[in-house]
């Protein structure tokens, strides 16, 4: 393979249910499926033989990101706008990805085997080749990352609240610690 390097690139998605976001884009994730390649293709994807249109609308809310092949879909698609907008189709990655607060114990290692479900994945987006080698992922709660290089600064009582489309998570911190039994998730997104 004509990787760019040796070292992965590090890629961190947030995939909502609204919006699935990178550090340098954010589109909805909505994903339609087809066996023909479709009439409009702007954001057209295509692997394993299935074109999908990524972006049309947004995701329909599930419990379980699991429960189909969307959000697969949607971490290739952010891969390959990240790596695009380093104008390289090539590389090792590396992904950190996220689940709402209350369920990252329970759902964590059935995501992370989801997102990993191919080690090297060729597919076109938008008209562009690309290979990448999934060298790692790691799973952490939504929001978390927010603060938690900044935690020392929370002194007292203080809440953490991440309202996306389908859910809000909720995380108590009480003097720099953040309380797991007072964190909960709740389905009450913007839509």
């Amino acid at each position: 393979m004509n990787f760019t390097n040796n070292q992965p690139i590090i890629i961190g998605i947030d995939h909502g249910y609204g919006n699935c976001k990178t550090r340098n884009c954010c589109f909805r994730s909505g994903v339609a499926s087809y066996d023909k390649e479709p009439t409009f293709k702007e954001n057209l994807l295509v692997y394993d033989d299935k074109y999908y249109l990524v972006g049309e609308e947004h995701k329909e809310f599930l419990s379980d990101k699991m429960a189909d092949s969307d959000y697969y879909i949607l971490t290739l698609a952010a891969v390959a706008k990240e790596l695009n907008i380093r104008h390289i189709t090539s590389a090792k990655v590396h992904i950190a990805a996220g689940l709402p607060l209350t369920w990252v114990s329970e759902q964590k290692e059935a995501f992370k085997a989801y997102l990993m479900q191919n080690e090297r994945a060729e597919f076109i987006f938008r008209n562009i080749s690309y290979h990448i080698e999934i060298t790692g992922i790691d799973i952490f709660p939504q929001g978390f990352s927010a603060i938690a290089d900044r935690l020392r600064e929370f002194k007292g009582v203080n809440m953490l609240a991440d309202i996306g489309n389908g859910t809000m998570n909720v995380m108590y911190i009480n003097e720099c610690r953040p309380l797991e039994k007072k964190c909960f998730t709740e389905k009450y997104g913007t839509n």
